[in-house]
């Protein structure tokens, strides 16, 4: 018998919250539903339910590079706050919507001058600076796209998307790199 997941500890819940609302201002955006890693279908389980980062997953599957696309990105002290969008480099087919809150003061300053940049996605960002990490998955989730979710991943309003929040650690000293939310689109490769 499976028990009930909790909702994960970190700044997860208020990443995505506080983009839905941005996507929907005025109205309360509806709660997703948090389950186990077991709970997903097999693609998304597949993708979400690991330890390494997203961009190296999402590569793989797609069997294409990921771009970037920054939507917004806010800083403020030692925090910034982005939602982006992955898509597959060749076929412009979104792969994941990430809502990141990145912990400017623990990368070294390759890193910190490549993510103001806004060109490169953070796992790549750290893999090419040599820092090495793990993400820790606090929990999983499924939400049903709105019609603003729905016209960022194009999908069909109503579909349902998977994703997961999730911690990046610094594989050195367990330091707190950034905490995410990470969507996927429910698209597949050609």
């Amino acid at each position: 018998m499976m028990t009930a997941p909790s909702l994960p500890t970190n700044d997860a819940p208020d990443l995505l919250t506080d983009f839905l609302r941005s996507q929907s201002p005025g109205r309360e955006p509806v709660p997703p539903l948090w389950l186990d890693g077991s709970g997903l279908p097999d693609v998304p389980r597949r993708l979400l339910v690991h330890d390494h980062g997203m961009t190296a997953t999402l590569e793989a599957f797609w069997g294409e590079q990921m771009r970037l696309s920054v939507l917004h990105t806010e800083e403020k002290g030692n925090l910034l706050r982005r939602h982006v969008l992955l898509s597959g480099a060749a076929s412009g087919t979104p792969a994941e919507l990430g809502l990141i809150e990145i912990h400017l003061d623990a990368l070294p300053p390759g890193a910190l001058f490549a993510v103001r940049q806004r060109r490169i996605p953070f796992g790549a960002i750290l893999s090419a600076c040599g820092v090495s990490f793990k993400s820790r998955p606090a929990g999983f989730l499924r939400l049903v796209a709105n019609d603003d979710l729905a016209r960022l991943l194009r999908v069909t309003p109503g579909s349902a998307i998977h994703g997961r929040a999730t911690t990046l650690y610094a594989q050195t000293d367990a330091r707190v790199l950034a905490n995410a939310v990470e969507l996927l689109s429910g698209h597949q490769p050609a």
